[in-house]
């Protein structure tokens, strides 16, 4: 999605670049056309990268608070458009990261989430690395994918720790075909 398609033209553009250039040269009168140049296009933009999510209005609230805070970073010689919409991709990344990590979505609702919150591309990466993976597996022993696997156990002749060597080793190996393939 690209600023032209969130309803922002070239002048409205350079406009609130000039508000960004004045307000990070601490004219305060500036923050009002800032924010108003902004916010429109910072929610469609949040809206339409976490389509269905609840809070898609606060986070981008969060966004203008985060460039409104780093604004005194901001290099004027540069688009303060570009500059706030990057922070903007930022913060969708971190709550992205977040809530997987959180495992705030369930097992049952995966697929759905999934269709909401992947792009084509991530499904196309994604694909490609089970791929790979599944072809530096095939490239291990047998012994090696029975040792790696997730329910595999240790038999009673072998001690626990003989076991975790044999399973680290697996994974080096493993490791090292995956490196001379994708490396």
């Amino acid at each position: 999605m690209g600023i032209n398609s969130i309803g922002m033209n070239g002048p409205q553009r350079r406009s609130i670049n000039d508000a960004m250039v004045r307000l990070a040269q601490g004219d305060r009168a500036a923050f009002d056309a800032v924010f108003s140049g902004l916010w429109p296009g910072l929610l469609t933009f949040v809206r339409g990268a976490m389509p269905g999510h609840p809070d898609a209005e606060d986070l981008a609230q969060q966004t203008l608070l985060r460039i409104f805070f780093r604004i005194s970073e901001f290099d004027v010689t540069r688009d303060g458009v570009a500059w706030a919409f990057g922070i903007a991709i930022y913060e969708v990344k971190t709550l992205r990261r977040k809530r997987f990590r959180r495992r705030e979505v369930s097992a049952a609702s995966a697929g759905e989430a999934a269709g909401t919150d992947r792009t084509p591309e991530d499904m196309l990466i994604e694909s490609d690395l089970h791929r790979a993976l599944r072809l530096s597996l095939g490239d291990l022993t047998d012994a090696d994918r029975t040792v790696l696997r997730p329910d595999a156990a240790a038999p009673d002749t072998v001690s626990a720790t003989a076991w975790r060597k044999r399973r680290q080793r697996a994974v080096d190996r493993l490791r090292a075909i995956w490196r001379s393939r994708h490396a």
